[in-house]
């Protein structure tokens, strides 16, 4: 079997990083090359590998830990995901708050690994809003990640360029070329399905892969990834009836309007809504305005809600928030389990870390 196509796309929580790799793997089955997804979190139960799975991809997620400080796991991972699939193409999505990829996964693929993956350019995903942001300005917290993320990419994605008119998103591209010149700038709506083919050519076609090194201050990156805290949690309900599409409205809603109310800055909030015939998935990525809820219809095992919330506040205020969300939401339903995980991320420390490009 040939070493897997590995294609790594980072970028900061909410850039749209799942979106994005769900409408690529949808393009390359349907130019019939072989698909697989590796997922990660820093705790296991995570939405978008319950929604890949349950729509027919082949998936493996390495949860407890970052790729880069879990780089065994992520290798298993890979190579797990390309033994099922027989080679083809491999996508990987990494913890939104994690930076240093270049010299921490990539370099050490090409050194030691290319028997079992050929590297694609690292793609660094970036929602305007953000990126905007970072052009301006590199703050301690989120900023500074981000913007790491962007010193070391190969590729920069704007993302959400359905959001901008044609003057903003040039230059917009005019602005991110010159703040990362030695990086490729290319835009994509996974909404519109626009860009994405061509930024799958790219990457397919492209042969170098981390020819950028972030310089990377551990002491700022654990303090941006320690802000934020980290909820993951599943409710199973029982077999009293209730309307699933006016529940997860409602804990949309709910969760938007604490947010807002609070002040607090979102990464991501997302969760999938199961009864058993059709699925709602929500999204926040910011203020109320950035809501979004989508439905699919398939068979599925049914009645259970998977919430995965970053916020920027304490794991404890982060619970109570969204077991109260939960609980008013469905007050109608028969909430028969309960299981909840929240951490603050703790000091990332990389399996390997390369001082310069292999």
């Amino acid at each position: 079997m040939d070493p897997t196509r590995l294609i790594l796309v980072g970028g900061f929580l909410g850039a749209g990083k799942t979106s994005l790799l769900m409408s690529a793997a949808e393009l390359l089955k349907k130019r019939g090359i072989p698909v697989g997804l590796v997922t990660n979190d820093q705790a296991e139960g995570l939405v978008d590998t319950a929604f890949l799975e349950e729509n027919g991809n082949t998936v493996a997620e390495v949860s407890g830990s970052c790729f880069c400080c879990n780089f065994p796991g992520f290798l298993d991972a890979v190579k797990s995901v390309a033994n099922r699939i027989g080679g083809g193409v491999t996508l990987a999505e990494p913890v939104g708050s994690c930076t240093d990829l270049s010299m921490t996964i990539l370099q050490p693929l090409k050194d030691k690994y290319s028997d079992v993956a050929h590297t694609a350019p690292l793609t660094v995903l970036g929602d305007p809003k953000r990126l905007r942001r970072n052009i301006r300005d590199r703050k301690i917290g989120g900023n500074y990640i981000s913007s790491c993320q962007f010193d070391e990419a190969d590729i920069i994605l704007i993302s959400k360029i359905d959001l901008l008119s044609e003057e903003e998103l040039d230059q917009l591209i005019r602005d991110t070329g010159d703040a990362w010149p030695d990086a490729k700038v290319m835009a994509v709506s996974t909404k519109e399905n626009r860009g994405v083919a061509e930024w799958l050519d790219a990457v397919l076609n492209e042969t170098e892969a981390g020819r950028n090194k972030a310089e990377v201050d551990y002491d700022i990156y654990a303090a941006g990834e320690a802000s934020y805290g980290w909820l993951n949690a599943d409710f199973t309900f029982g077999d009293t009836p209730f309307d699933y599409q006016q529940a997860a409205e409602r804990l949309l809603g709910i969760l938007a309007e604490t947010f807002d109310g609070k002040n607090l800055e979102v990464g991501h909030v997302k969760f999938l809504l199961d009864s058993g015939r059709r699925e709602w998935i929500g999204n926040l990525t910011g203020t109320k305005e950035t809501a979004m809820l989508r439905k699919t219809e398939h068979e599925t095992e049914g009645r259970k809600l998977i919430v995965n919330a970053r916020v920027e506040t304490g794991p404890f205020e982060l619970q109570n928030i969204v077991l109260k969300a939960v609980a008013e939401a469905f007050a109608d339903a028969e909430i028969t389990g309960t299981q909840i995980r929240t951490l603050i991320p703790g000091r990332p420390d990389p399996t390997y870390r390369y001082e310069r490009i292999v």
